[in-house]
């Protein structure tokens, strides 16, 4: 169950940045990307994460909860200094590449601890496609206009995430 939590929390920035793009073609290419781009991210990311575990594995748990928890920090200190007229000038694999590098990072947290890989790999695939495909279609509907609460809900989850498992 964690790992679904810890999918829908990294991938709800997918909502933030699109909704705030205004495409009219290539949606479901970049949708697809995007959902593509958060299932190969997290296996690296498991890879390197049950790498790191035999490597260091006596600090494990408060590596990857340190890392969580400077994830999460930085979703708080973000700043609201995008620009979507450069995001539309750009390749959708280069978007999609922005939007889902940050679960990379999550999931080599989630190696360490050991969790359900595939669980978190299909849940952030599926649900990066999900948000996205909303977004991007319904993004004018939406009208996300605090992204900024969002993202440091987020954030603010994450960070708690990652001390909880200094903990375990």
């Amino acid at each position: 169950m964690v790992e679904i939590i810890a999918a829908c929390i990294t991938t709800i920035d997918v909502v933030i940045v699109y909704s705030l793009l205004r495409m009219r073609k290539g949606r479901l290419v970049l949708a697809l990307w995007t959902m593509v781009l958060n299932m190969a991210f997290p296996l690296l990311g498991f890879i390197m994460g049950d790498w790191t575990v035999g490597v260091f594995s006596a600090w494990s748990h408060l590596l990857s909860g340190a890392l969580l928890a400077l994830i999460g920090l930085h979703m708080l200190l973000q700043d609201d200094s995008s620009n979507s007229e450069l995001t539309r000038q750009l390749h959708p694999v280069l978007i999609a590449l922005a939007v889902s590098l940050d679960t990379f990072s999550v999931s080599v947290s989630f190696g360490m601890l050991q969790l359900n890989k595939l669980l978190f790999i299909f849940a952030s695939g599926s649900l990066a496609f999900i948000f996205s495909c909303i977004a991007l279609y319904y993004g004018r509907q939406i009208s996300v206009r605090n992204g900024k609460i969002l993202r440091r809900f987020c954030g603010l989850a994450l960070l708690t995430m990652g001390i909880m498992s200094w903990f375990r």
